[in-house]
Protein backbone atom coordinates (compact mmCIF):
# COMPACT_ATOMS: atom_id res chain seq x y z
CA UNK A 1 0.00 0.00 0.00
CA UNK A 2 2.94 2.36 1.14
CA UNK A 3 4.70 2.10 -2.34
CA UNK A 4 1.66 2.35 -4.37
CA UNK A 5 0.60 5.46 -2.26
CA UNK A 6 3.84 7.73 -2.64
CA UNK A 7 4.39 6.22 -6.07
CA UNK A 8 2.94 9.75 -7.60
CA UNK A 9 0.01 11.87 -6.87
CA UNK A 10 -2.69 10.36 -9.18
CA UNK A 11 -1.44 6.79 -7.17
CA UNK A 12 -2.20 8.54 -3.93
CA UNK A 13 -5.28 10.34 -4.77
CA UNK A 14 -7.25 6.61 -6.10
CA UNK A 15 -5.80 5.46 -2.64
CA UNK A 16 -7.70 7.98 -0.62
CA UNK A 17 -10.40 8.02 -2.77
CA UNK A 18 -11.25 4.40 -2.93
CA UNK A 19 -10.26 4.01 0.76
CA UNK A 20 -12.91 7.01 2.20
CA UNK A 21 -15.77 5.36 0.35
CA UNK A 22 -15.31 1.98 1.58
CA UNK A 23 -15.04 3.59 4.75
CA UNK A 24 -18.48 4.41 4.41
CA UNK A 25 -19.34 0.64 4.01
CA UNK A 26 -16.78 -0.74 6.16
CA UNK A 27 -16.11 1.76 9.43
CA UNK A 28 -13.05 0.39 10.00
CA UNK A 29 -11.34 1.41 6.38
CA UNK A 30 -11.13 4.25 7.55
CA UNK A 31 -7.50 4.29 9.49
CA UNK A 32 -6.60 3.39 5.49
CA UNK A 33 -7.22 6.34 4.25
CA UNK A 34 -6.21 8.54 7.55
CA UNK A 35 -2.62 6.48 7.10
CA UNK A 36 -2.53 7.53 3.57
CA UNK A 37 -3.45 11.11 4.42
CA UNK A 38 -0.79 10.67 7.40
CA UNK A 39 2.15 9.02 5.56
CA UNK A 40 1.67 11.70 2.91
CA UNK A 41 2.14 14.38 5.25
CA UNK A 42 5.18 12.81 7.08
CA UNK A 43 6.78 12.47 3.73
CA UNK A 44 5.67 15.59 1.89
CA UNK A 45 4.92 18.21 4.46
CA UNK A 46 1.24 19.60 6.17
CA UNK A 47 1.03 21.52 2.74
CA UNK A 48 0.31 18.19 0.29
CA UNK A 49 -1.72 16.26 3.22
CA UNK A 50 -4.07 19.40 3.62
CA UNK A 51 -4.40 18.91 -0.30
CA UNK A 52 -5.35 15.10 0.17
CA UNK A 53 -7.69 16.39 3.61
CA UNK A 54 -9.51 18.48 0.93
CA UNK A 55 -9.86 15.81 -1.60
CA UNK A 56 -10.83 13.11 1.01
CA UNK A 57 -13.47 15.71 2.63
CA UNK A 58 -15.19 16.47 -0.86
CA UNK A 59 -15.29 12.66 -1.52
CA UNK A 60 -17.61 12.47 1.83
CA UNK A 61 -19.28 15.41 0.46
CA UNK A 62 -20.45 14.20 -2.91
CA UNK A 63 -21.33 10.27 -1.06
CA UNK A 64 -23.13 12.32 0.88
CA UNK A 65 -25.09 14.19 -1.53
CA UNK A 66 -25.46 10.50 -3.40
CA UNK A 67 -26.77 8.72 -0.20
CA UNK A 68 -29.48 12.03 0.02
CA UNK A 69 -27.49 13.30 3.30
CA UNK A 70 -27.14 16.61 3.92
CA UNK A 71 -23.39 17.99 2.06
CA UNK A 72 -22.26 19.88 5.47
CA UNK A 73 -22.45 16.37 7.46
CA UNK A 74 -19.78 15.45 4.77
CA UNK A 75 -17.41 18.62 5.24
CA UNK A 76 -17.72 18.47 8.93
CA UNK A 77 -16.93 14.79 9.29
CA UNK A 78 -14.18 15.40 7.01
CA UNK A 79 -12.45 17.93 8.67
CA UNK A 80 -13.07 16.43 12.38
CA UNK A 81 -11.45 13.38 11.10
CA UNK A 82 -8.69 14.53 8.87
CA UNK A 83 -7.49 17.80 9.94
CA UNK A 84 -6.39 16.14 13.03
CA UNK A 85 -4.46 13.62 11.28
CA UNK A 86 -2.31 15.96 9.70
CA UNK A 87 -1.65 17.93 12.94
CA UNK A 88 -0.18 15.94 14.38
CA UNK A 89 1.73 14.20 11.81
CA UNK A 90 3.21 17.40 10.73
CA UNK A 91 4.51 17.20 14.87
CA UNK A 92 5.56 13.84 14.20
CA UNK A 93 7.61 14.76 11.14
CA UNK A 94 9.12 18.19 12.67
CA UNK A 95 9.88 16.45 16.19
CA UNK A 96 10.60 13.36 15.49
CA UNK A 97 9.20 12.48 18.55
CA UNK A 98 6.40 10.55 19.60
CA UNK A 99 6.44 11.53 23.54
CA UNK A 100 5.52 15.19 21.96
CA UNK A 101 2.92 13.87 19.17
CA UNK A 102 1.18 12.43 21.50
CA UNK A 103 1.42 15.11 24.34
CA UNK A 104 0.03 17.27 21.54
CA UNK A 105 -2.48 15.03 20.67
CA UNK A 106 -3.53 14.88 23.75
CA UNK A 107 -3.92 18.60 23.80
CA UNK A 108 -5.83 18.05 20.91
CA UNK A 109 -8.29 15.57 22.15
CA UNK A 110 -8.56 18.13 25.14
CA UNK A 111 -9.26 21.16 23.25
CA UNK A 112 -11.83 19.16 21.06
CA UNK A 113 -14.34 17.89 24.11
CA UNK A 114 -14.10 21.41 25.73
CA UNK A 115 -15.06 23.16 22.23
CA UNK A 116 -18.04 20.80 21.53
CA UNK A 117 -19.47 21.38 24.79
CA UNK A 118 -18.97 25.23 23.67
CA UNK A 119 -21.12 24.56 20.58
CA UNK A 120 -23.49 22.71 22.50
CA UNK A 121 -24.72 23.27 25.95
CA UNK A 122 -26.64 20.47 26.32
CA UNK A 123 -24.54 17.76 25.05
CA UNK A 124 -26.86 15.06 25.89
CA UNK A 125 -29.84 16.42 23.98
CA UNK A 126 -27.11 16.82 20.83
CA UNK A 127 -27.06 13.07 20.77
CA UNK A 128 -29.82 11.21 21.86
CA UNK A 129 -31.57 12.06 18.45
CA UNK A 130 -28.74 10.57 17.11
CA UNK A 131 -29.29 7.44 19.15
CA UNK A 132 -33.00 7.67 18.89
CA UNK A 133 -32.27 6.24 15.31
CA UNK A 134 -30.83 2.78 16.49
CA UNK A 135 -34.20 2.66 18.31
CA UNK A 136 -36.17 0.27 15.71
CA UNK A 137 -32.58 -2.69 15.61
CA UNK A 138 -32.39 -2.68 19.43
CA UNK A 139 -36.36 -3.31 19.67
CA UNK A 140 -35.39 -5.88 16.72
CA UNK A 141 -31.92 -7.05 18.30
CA UNK A 142 -33.01 -7.61 21.94
CA UNK A 143 -36.58 -7.17 21.86
CA UNK A 144 -37.05 -4.74 24.71
CA UNK A 145 -39.80 -2.50 25.87
CA UNK A 146 -39.87 1.05 24.80
CA UNK A 147 -38.91 2.02 28.34
CA UNK A 148 -35.95 0.74 28.51
CA UNK A 149 -34.66 1.57 25.29
CA UNK A 150 -35.32 4.84 26.40
CA UNK A 151 -33.20 4.48 29.13
CA UNK A 152 -30.57 2.98 27.01
CA UNK A 153 -30.31 5.82 25.30
CA UNK A 154 -30.61 8.10 28.11
CA UNK A 155 -27.04 6.84 29.59
CA UNK A 156 -25.54 6.44 26.45
CA UNK A 157 -25.99 9.99 25.30
CA UNK A 158 -24.52 10.95 28.01
CA UNK A 159 -20.82 9.24 27.77
CA UNK A 160 -21.38 9.84 23.69
CA UNK A 161 -18.87 13.06 24.05
CA UNK A 162 -16.19 11.53 25.78
CA UNK A 163 -16.49 7.70 24.01
CA UNK A 164 -16.34 9.47 20.69
CA UNK A 165 -13.45 12.04 21.93
CA UNK A 166 -11.28 9.03 22.73
CA UNK A 167 -12.24 7.14 19.82
CA UNK A 168 -11.35 9.98 17.30
CA UNK A 169 -8.12 9.65 19.45
CA UNK A 170 -7.43 6.29 19.42
CA UNK A 171 -8.04 6.14 15.60
CA UNK A 172 -5.56 8.89 14.65
CA UNK A 173 -2.64 7.41 16.88
CA UNK A 174 -3.68 4.16 15.50
CA UNK A 175 -3.64 5.45 11.74
CA UNK A 176 -0.37 7.48 12.67
CA UNK A 177 1.29 4.17 13.89
CA UNK A 178 0.35 2.81 10.42
CA UNK A 179 1.72 5.82 8.74
CA UNK A 180 4.94 5.53 10.22
CA UNK A 181 5.78 1.70 9.95
CA UNK A 182 4.66 2.41 6.49
CA UNK A 183 7.49 5.05 5.89
CA UNK A 184 10.07 3.08 7.89
CA UNK A 185 9.29 -0.16 5.85
CA UNK A 186 10.02 2.24 2.74
CA UNK A 187 12.94 4.38 3.62
CA UNK A 188 13.98 3.36 7.58
CA UNK A 189 13.55 -0.76 8.13
CA UNK A 190 13.72 -1.74 11.73
CA UNK A 191 13.73 2.32 12.46
CA UNK A 192 9.35 2.16 13.79
CA UNK A 193 9.71 -0.63 16.05
CA UNK A 194 12.30 1.09 18.27
CA UNK A 195 11.29 4.38 18.09
CA UNK A 196 8.06 2.99 19.66
CA UNK A 197 9.46 1.33 22.21
CA UNK A 198 10.51 4.01 23.43
CA UNK A 199 7.73 6.17 24.19
CA UNK A 200 7.29 8.18 27.35
CA UNK A 201 4.46 10.38 27.76
CA UNK A 202 6.03 12.62 30.50
CA UNK A 203 5.81 13.41 34.86
CA UNK A 204 4.22 16.59 34.22
CA UNK A 205 1.21 15.20 31.91
CA UNK A 206 0.81 11.91 34.49
CA UNK A 207 0.48 14.21 37.15
CA UNK A 208 -2.09 16.18 34.83
CA UNK A 209 -4.31 13.36 34.45
CA UNK A 210 -3.49 11.98 37.87
CA UNK A 211 -5.16 15.51 39.07
CA UNK A 212 -7.95 15.56 36.66
CA UNK A 213 -8.98 11.44 37.78
CA UNK A 214 -9.05 12.86 41.60
CA UNK A 215 -11.29 15.72 40.70
CA UNK A 216 -13.57 13.52 38.24
CA UNK A 217 -13.98 10.69 41.03
CA UNK A 218 -14.60 13.23 43.93
CA UNK A 219 -17.37 15.71 41.72
CA UNK A 220 -18.57 13.31 39.08
CA UNK A 221 -18.37 16.15 37.26
CA UNK A 222 -19.10 14.86 33.64
CA UNK A 223 -16.50 17.21 31.53
CA UNK A 224 -13.74 16.09 33.80
CA UNK A 225 -15.05 12.06 33.33
CA UNK A 226 -15.03 13.47 29.51
CA UNK A 227 -11.29 14.60 29.35
CA UNK A 228 -9.76 11.81 31.55
CA UNK A 229 -11.23 9.14 29.17
CA UNK A 230 -9.67 11.08 26.38
CA UNK A 231 -6.41 11.14 28.49
CA UNK A 232 -6.07 7.28 29.18
CA UNK A 233 -7.02 6.66 25.85
CA UNK A 234 -3.89 8.23 25.13
CA UNK A 235 -1.90 6.83 27.98
CA UNK A 236 -2.73 3.37 26.94
CA UNK A 237 0.04 3.65 23.79
CA UNK A 238 2.41 4.26 26.55
CA UNK A 239 1.54 0.87 28.11
CA UNK A 240 1.30 -0.86 24.21
CA UNK A 241 5.02 0.49 23.83
CA UNK A 242 6.09 -0.39 27.41
CA UNK A 243 4.68 -3.79 26.87
CA UNK A 244 6.55 -4.17 23.44
CA UNK A 245 9.87 -2.81 25.05
CA UNK A 246 9.95 -5.19 27.74
CA UNK A 247 9.06 -8.54 25.34
CA UNK A 248 12.38 -7.26 23.41
CA UNK A 249 14.26 -6.11 26.48
CA UNK A 250 13.99 -9.63 28.06
CA UNK A 251 13.74 -11.42 24.71
CA UNK A 252 10.53 -13.02 25.27
CA UNK A 253 8.38 -14.92 23.06
CA UNK A 254 6.04 -12.54 20.80
CA UNK A 255 3.25 -14.93 22.17
CA UNK A 256 3.26 -12.61 25.18
CA UNK A 257 2.55 -9.57 23.24
CA UNK A 258 -0.80 -11.88 21.17
CA UNK A 259 -1.91 -12.81 24.37
CA UNK A 260 -2.44 -9.16 25.24
CA UNK A 261 -4.09 -7.89 21.87
CA UNK A 262 -6.62 -10.94 22.44
CA UNK A 263 -6.87 -9.64 25.95
CA UNK A 264 -7.69 -6.22 24.16
CA UNK A 265 -10.21 -7.70 21.94
CA UNK A 266 -12.13 -9.07 24.72
CA UNK A 267 -11.95 -6.82 27.25
CA UNK A 268 -10.99 -3.54 25.80
CA UNK A 269 -11.83 -0.47 28.09
CA UNK A 270 -10.33 -2.84 30.88
CA UNK A 271 -7.35 -3.43 29.19
CA UNK A 272 -6.94 0.52 28.11
CA UNK A 273 -7.59 1.10 31.76
CA UNK A 274 -4.73 -1.11 32.90
CA UNK A 275 -2.30 -0.11 30.10
CA UNK A 276 -2.99 3.20 30.73
CA UNK A 277 -2.13 3.14 34.71
CA UNK A 278 1.41 1.17 34.00
CA UNK A 279 2.04 4.10 31.98
CA UNK A 280 1.79 6.72 34.47
CA UNK A 281 3.00 4.69 36.85
CA UNK A 282 6.36 4.28 34.08
CA UNK A 283 6.65 7.57 34.18
CA UNK A 284 7.94 7.89 37.34
CA UNK A 285 9.38 4.36 37.63
CA UNK A 286 11.04 4.09 34.36
CA UNK A 287 10.62 -0.08 33.89
CA UNK A 288 12.43 0.23 30.96
CA UNK A 289 15.84 1.55 32.88
CA UNK A 290 14.79 -1.20 35.97
CA UNK A 291 14.29 -4.40 33.62
CA UNK A 292 17.49 -3.54 31.68
CA UNK A 293 19.55 -2.92 35.07
CA UNK A 294 18.47 -6.41 36.57
CA UNK A 295 18.85 -8.43 32.60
Amino acid sequence: MASFIMAGRIQAAIFVVLSTTVSLLIPPFIVFSNAAIALITLRKGWQQGLIFTLLATATLIILSVALKQQASSGLVAGLANWLPIVLIASALAMTQSWNRTLQLTLLVGVAGVLLFHLMHQDAEAYWKPILEQMKPLLQQTYQLENSKIDDIINEASRWMTGTSASAMVIISIISLIIARNWQARLYNPGGFGEEFRQIAIGKQFSIALLVGIAIAAVTQNQLFLELVMVGISIFMFQGLSLAHALVKQREMSTGWLAGLYILMFIMLIQMIVLLAAFAIIDNFADFRKMTASTK
